[in-house]
């Protein structure tokens, strides 16, 4: 059933791609103008923070449907001692979806501690810290060699 979604899945990935990048951004420069000019972390650095980790959220769980749909992923499942030697398929099999799994997992961390910080300066530095190499990995993760845009 969700073979017949495919093209669907892959176009909601590609584009959801953008808006994931883009709350990177604004939580990361939120941050810094949270810690330069003394703002209270909420509602700006809270705010920003759920953005960024809800379309990451968003974005992991299409991730993995299209990883049910892939005939990327299911032609490397059939032949993984070959697949496995060929950069393409294992990046998609593999190395993105660990990637981005990590970042998930950096951005969840940052979100709870920064909640938990006693004051805003140190949420803000702690928000900071953890989206960063958040971001930082979804950056090294994203297969830049793919269409930017990609509407069948």
């Amino acid at each position: 059933m969700l073979a017949n979604h495919y093209a669907l899945l892959l176009d909601s990935h590609s584009l959801l791609r953008w808006l994931v990048l883009l709350a990177g951004v604004a939580v990361l420069v939120g941050s810094l103008i949270g810690i330069a000019g003394k703002k209270p972390f909420k509602p700006l650095g809270r705010t920003l923070g759920l953005i960024y980790v809800s379309l990451l959220d968003t974005q992991f769980l299409i991730g993995v449907l299209l990883c049910i749909a892939s005939p990327i992923v299911h032609s490397v499942w059939a032949n993984p001692a070959v697949s496995m030697k060929i950069h393409n398929l294992r990046f998609f099999a593999v190395e993105h979806p660990t990637g981005m799994i990590l970042a998930l997992i950096i951005a969840h961390i940052g979100a709870v501690l920064s909640k938990k910080a006693k004051e805003d300066q140190a949420a803000y530095t702690t928000a900071l810290l953890w989206y960063a190499i958040s971001f930082v990995v979804i950056l090294l993760s994203i297969p830049w060699w793919r269409p930017f845009i990609r509407l069948y």
